[in-house]
């Protein structure tokens, strides 16, 4: 369902604002009030009353709305990171503009919640993951890295009424792994409850600062990708989880490198039938 003003009575100048909103919806992430006075042909004063009679405080608060309903478009998104590109005038420049995501991210990093997700992941008897949309990626890697150290992996690989499978293979002393970007659906709802019956620890990986998904996760780790109407980085989570990676490495160094070294053995073993390819 769109944005609507159908429940509260404006006044004519509001009602033109109103009007100039559902419109520009996906402009006005980078819009200031004096843009949108200007484009309405009213003064600011009247866009700053405005905000009341939707109820909200102000345009940040609305802001917020928009991002919190879902209403700026992945086409909106992909505009912005083609502008952006246009204007920083090459890939090394583009490159250099992520970092700022991952400052941020290690600036929000609670070290006592990276070390309880360290914790987590070293003592599971198993580790279930749970990574819809682009976030897949970043599990795929998450689980490449932990079966190395021996660790037992089960990717939960479907939505909707299939992900009930995957529930009754969690266990008390397990962790559930939950990559929650842009919004809890209900498939990560479904699977916080279920964990919480079953005693299973839950890990989530985030882009949000404020969500109910953070009170329901044992172990919440933030990491920025941008803001709503900006094309997603998976830049600074990539970092996070690598971090992550060689932190439980370290927590299981004889059992890692007794992997790594069985995992040497049996390239050279077998060189000659499957040799490496880079």
């Amino acid at each position: 369902m769109g944005l609507t003003f159908d429940h509260v009575k404006l006044s004519r100048s509001h009602q033109r604002v109103a009007d100039y909103i559902l419109k520009n919806i996906e402009g006005i992430p980078f819009m200031v009030e004096e843009d949108i006075a200007s484009a309405c042909e009213v003064s600011v004063s009247t866009v700053s009353r405005f905000w009341a009679e939707i109820d909200c405080r102000n345009l940040k608060e609305f802001k917020h709305r928009v991002k919190k309903e879902g209403l700026v478009s992945p086409s909106l998104k992909l505009q912005v990171a083609f502008e952006r590109m246009e204007e920083q005038g090459s890939a090394a420049a583009q490159m250099l503009d992520t970092l700022h995501y991952v400052q941020q991210t290690a600036e929000r990093l609670d070290q006592h919640e990276f070390d309880k997700a360290v914790r987590a992941l070293v003592e599971a008897g198993t580790i279930h993951m749970y990574a819809p949309g682009s976030a897949r990626s970043l599990a795929t890697l998450l689980e490449f890295r932990l079966t190395r150290f021996g660790n037992r992996i089960r990717m939960i690989e479907h939505g909707g009424h299939e992900l009930l499978e995957s529930l009754i293979h969690m266990r008390n002393g397990d962790t559930l792994v939950l990559f929650g970007f842009v919004a809890e659906s209900p498939e990560l709802a479904t699977l916080f409850d279920y964990a919480t019956q079953c005693g299973c620890r839950t890990l989530l990986i985030t882009d949000l600062a404020v969500s109910d998904m953070r009170q329901k996760a044992d172990i919440t780790l933030y990491s920025a990708r941008g803001e709503v109407w900006e094309f997603h980085s998976m830049a600074a989570p990539l970092i996070l989880l690598e971090s992550l990676i060689v932190a439980v490495g370290k927590s299981q160094e004889q059992r890692a490198l007794r992997h790594s070294e069985q995992l040497h053995r049996v390239r050279r073993q077998y060189s000659k039938w499957l040799p490496k390819r880079v």
